[in-house]
């Protein structure tokens, strides 16, 4: 009887001894990159077409456990809209974090850049790009018209872009008239388009005008308008 508890015993003791190997097995597995995402303070910034975010964009990225992992590569690829980032790929931190500075491509809309790490885990970062300072503007239309005197004539259209042709919004352009006539107005904005437009009464008698259109320093542009 003694025998047989003996063994039983022994028996019991090898299970145990194979279970805490086992959990000790598993407690020192390693640390892997699981998860990678983007970070809420850097995504969905607004900039300027064709330039620099004013903050680098941020991922996370944690392990199996969610912890911060470090050391981990996260490589950056442009998803849409154009643009760059500074280098393709950058480290994590002692925080899991890993940040790029993106500029963003020169055609106003959402830009998009893809983050991943090894394994194919990835997070996505968007920005939008707006249209940048006034640069240029140009006759859409109406730029030479013969007219009845004393009618009006077609809209006198032009366009205000930036650097890159994006239409800028809320531009103020002033026009002014020779030789005569009734503008339509002397002031006007421009709308999503980048256009704004006016009219010009002509006299009753025949004659030329020129309507002037300015905004800010830029070139200004002009419309050749003949009553008969």
């Amino acid at each position: 009887m003694q025998r047989g508890i003996g063994v039983v015993g022994m028996v019991g003791v090898a299970v145990l001894a194979l279970v805490n190997a086992c959990s000790d097995s598993n407690s020192t597995a390693p640390l892997v990159a699981t998860t990678i995402t983007a970070s809420a303070a850097t995504n969905g910034q607004t900039g300027a077409a064709g330039t620099a975010l004013a903050q680098p964009v941020g991922v996370l990225v944690v392990d199996q456990n969610g912890a911060p992992f470090a050391n981990a590569t996260v490589t950056w690829t442009v998803a849409s809209g154009g643009g760059s980032v500074a280098s393709p790929t950058s480290v994590t931190d002692a925080t899991g974090t890993a940040t790029v500075v993106y500029t963003l491509g020169t055609v106003a809309g959402v830009d998009s850049l893809e983050a991943s790490i090894a394994g194919g885990e990835n997070a996505f970062i968007t920005a939008m790009a707006t249209a940048g300072p006034a640069s240029a503007m140009q006759v859409v239309s109406g730029g030479a018209q013969s007219v009845t005197a004393g009618s009006v004539t077609a809209p006198l259209i032009v366009k205000v872009a930036d650097q890159f042709g994006n239409p800028v919004s809320n531009a103020s352009v002033s026009w002014a008239v020779t030789g005569g006539g009734t503008l339509s107005a002397t002031t006007s904005t421009t709308d999503a388009t980048g256009t704004t437009q006016v009219t010009l009464t002509t006299d009753a008698a025949p004659a030329t005008y020129s309507v002037t259109a300015t905004t800010g320093s830029l070139t200004p542009v002009a419309f050749t308008i003949t009553a008969m």
